[in-house]
């Protein structure tokens, strides 16, 4: 699967002052900025991702998300705008937004309240500072816009601090939390959008659908091997035959798709476990041990071996180079 980065998004990049040539360089992503759209696979995307994170401030985060700045690159938002309130809006948003990006938005209901968290379906075990926030505000921006009022989320949580700035313009004071979430009453959720146009959904759902079929056809087994790894693996449920049996397949059946791919299923888990704790090393809170465990290692001295063979440095020498 590819992300696309379109020329849009390349200059609203290029607009806050950042190359965009200099973030691919520090992120060790192919600079083919000469191309229409430039495709990233899901780890370049990550990387890429991480590295604006330390480029761009909380101002730019608040304009990255006004919907008048982003509407001409996301279409997942024009499908939003047309829904007939914020509840049909989100699951549209929900739906077509992995054809933007690879955000992963679940939507619960309870108490009179609708939450919502994010996560990118991505190699990594947290979306970076400047992703979630931004995503959050869009998100909002969406409501406000859609009603026509100022909607105020109920609660906002992170695992980050959230600026003054950013408190300001979300109208609510945010709270520190391992999960990330914003909750809006559900009457605001309900409340009819003034945006709602019927005639403009009915020509863009075809060509939204028709590009989703096209996403979804483009995994390859050794893929849908990896994305099952990075939920698995934290929850030690990794096993090859729990592993063959989520995908519906026979261990033999599994390793020899594998192989077809000229690749094995302990590379693999391999693979997965050294981008998920290099993941993990970026927030501060989490012990060696609390990552090691993580990552599926039992025993803290076996993870910390293993770490150097992956990067040649020991776990504290690497996360003191990340700072």
């Amino acid at each position: 699967m590819k992300v696309a980065i379109s020329k849009q998004f390349q200059e609203f990049i290029a607009g806050t002052g950042v190359s965009l040539e200099a973030l691919l360089e520090s992120a060790g992503v192919p600079n083919l900025l000469w191309k229409e759209e430039l495709d990233l696979s899901p780890e370049d995307y990550g990387k890429l991702m991480f590295v604006l994170d330390d480029k761009l401030t909380d101002t730019q985060a608040i304009a990255f998300s006004d919907v008048k700045n982003i509407n001409t690159f996301m279409p997942p938002l024009f499908a939003s705008l047309c829904s007939r309130n914020a509840l049909e809006g989100m699951e549209r948003f929900s739906l077509y937004k992995k054809l933007v990006c690879p955000l992963v938005v679940d939507m619960s209901e309870s108490d009179g309240a609708v939450s919502i968290s994010l996560k990118y379906d991505l190699p990594m075990p947290v979306m970076p500072r400047f992703a979630l926030l931004s995503e959050q505000m869009v998100i909002l921006n969406m409501i406000r816009t859609g009603t026509g009022k100022d909607v105020v989320p109920i609660r906002v949580a992170g695992p980050y601090t959230y600026g003054a700035e950013i408190q300001s313009a979300l109208g609510v004071e945010a709270e520190m939390s391992d999960h990330n979430k914003i909750c809006f009453s559900l009457s605001d959720m309900q409340l009819p959008f003034l945006t709602q146009n019927n005639v403009m959904w009915s020509y863009l759902e075809p060509e939204l659908n028709r590009r989703l079929s096209e996403l979804k056809e483009d995994r390859s087994f050794t893929s849908l091997v990896e994305k099952t790894l990075y939920s698995a693996i934290p929850g030690d449920r990794y096993s090859r035959e729990e592993t063959a049996r989520s995908l519906g397949v026979s261990v033999r059946t599994m390793q020899r798709k594998l192989s077809d791919d000229n690749t094995t299923y302990a590379q693999l888990v391999q693979k997965v476990q050294k981008v998920l704790a290099i993941s993990y090393m970026r927030v501060n809170e989490l012990s060696l041990d609390e990552i090691s465990s993580l990552v599926g290692y039992k025993e803290q001295a076996s993870f910390s071996r293993a770490f150097k063979s992956w990067t040649g440095q020991t776990f504290t020498e690497y996360r003191s180079g990340m700072n």
